[in-house]
This record gives C-alpha cells, structure tokens and sequence, in this order.
C-alpha cells in the first residue's frame, strides 16, 4: 500500500514537471551576425517556461560589447536583467507558457537600438544566442595580429570565417578533422583548412582571421598535418589528421 501511494506521488510530480507537449524543448545554443542598419529584420529569441535564455553582444572583432539599456515589450510576459552592472549579457525568462514580445536594446556609445522577438516555444528553446553587431564597441581589438614572420595578416570578415569562429552554421559540406589540441578545432573546406581556437596560430600564415566572440578566432591556412600555436608564449606542435 505504501509502495503503491509513493508510486502515484512519483508519477504525478513527473507529471507536474513534464511540459503539456510530454516533451522537454530541444536546447538551442548558437551565434548571429547582425547589423544595426535600420532594415535589418528582428532576430528571434525562443525561450522557454522555467529556463533562462542568454543573449550576449560583440562587436565585430570580438570584444564584448556592453549593454547601456533594454526594454521588454511586455514585462508581465517575460523577465529580463542584465547579468552584471556593465554587462553584455541578458538574461531572459518567460513568465507565461505563451507569450509573445520584442526587446530593445542600446549598446555602448551607440545610438542606433537593436530590436529582437521574444517567443515562447514548447519544441526548440534558446539557451545562448550571441549577437555579433556589425560595429566598433568601446572594447574593440584594434592591433592587427602577425604572423612569426611579422607579416600582417589579412581579416576575413564573411558567414564562412564567423560561422568557423563560433561553430555554429558551418558548411555542410565541411569536414571535421581531428586534432591532438582540445584547444584547437579543425575542418577541411574549399580547399583550405580552418582551425578555430583562442590561442594564436603561428605556422602556416594564416591567409584569413576572424575574432568571434569571446575572443575565439577562426583562422584559414593551406592544408597540411602539423601547427604550430603559441600559447601564453609557449609554441607547441597541433597535429592534424582526418
């Protein structure tokens, strides 16, 4: 009998846990390139009941942009903070099973505002999205990196470059290597290789860089099996394989 009562609280917490759908939302992490030009269509954020989703901003080389304010359309629907005073995080979380509303946010020393969707979704929610602002913030990396041999090297700054820098929205077509480096990732396409890693690739010269966010970069050399990056100063060997 007692098995039997502890049995049907069990399952009727489960049940008061388990989403209406009886699935839990899939959870989404990525990033975005966006500009502030005034046509640029609002990107969506899903979010979901009893979690928090995070949106963070860069500027286009890398560097945290802060964030100066934020509105929510509709408080009652949706809480909305910044992680810390300076900050350029924003924490949100539905107070509503469906819910609809936009947020507007000001960065920085910017005076154009950027303007996002906020949805509820059952199936797919936004755990991270980082937002790469197609701009200078008050952080920007400026110093242009060099190679071993002092020679500058070149920025790339298209979706191939970004989407090898934050590993999200990677060509289909691109083939994961493997490396011995957990600090280094690796791909095969259109014939070069691209290594995404936040320590600085020495050797080959990079023929392309981009700073993703959080100051991880996307670098594009001429194939082959052996790097050399320099972390902290110290240079060490990353082998690459298929």
């Amino acid at each position: 009998m007692i098995r039997d009562y502890r049995r049907r609280v069990d399952e009727s917490q489960k049940a008061a846990a388990t989403p209406p759908s009886g699935q839990f939302p899939k959870s989404i992490t990525d990033a975005k390139r966006i500009t502030l030009n005034s046509a640029q269509e609002p990107e969506v954020l899903l979010t979901g009941p009893d979690t928090v989703s995070v949106m963070a901003f860069y500027d286009q080389t890398g560097a945290a942009w802060p964030i100066a304010s934020y509105v929510i359309g509709k408080p009652k629907s949706f809480q909305v903070y910044a992680m810390q005073e300076g900050s350029n995080q924003l924490a949100v979380t539905p107070l509503v099973a469906h819910g609809f509303s936009n947020i507007v946010v000001s960065l920085v020393g910017e005076s154009r505002p950027l303007v996002f969707d906020v949805r509820t979704n059952s199936l797919n929610t936004h755990y991270r999205r980082d937002f790469t602002v197609h701009g200078l913030g008050p952080n920007a990396a400026s110093k242009p990196l060099q190679t071993r041999q002092s020679e500058p090297v070149t920025r790339a700054s298209n979706d191939v470059m970004m989407a090898f820098a934050t590993g999200a929205d990677i060509p289909g077509n691109a083939v994961r290597l493997t490396t011995d480096n957990r600090a280094v990732k690796a791909w095969r396409y259109d014939g070069a290789i691209y290594l995404q890693s936040a320590d600085a690739i020495i050797s080959p010269p990079a023929s392309g860089i981009l700073t993703g966010p959080g100051q991880v970069k996307a670098y594009r050399i001429r194939p082959t099996s052996v790097a050399l990056i320099s972390t902290n100063g110290r240079v060490s060997k990353v082998r690459i394989s298929k």
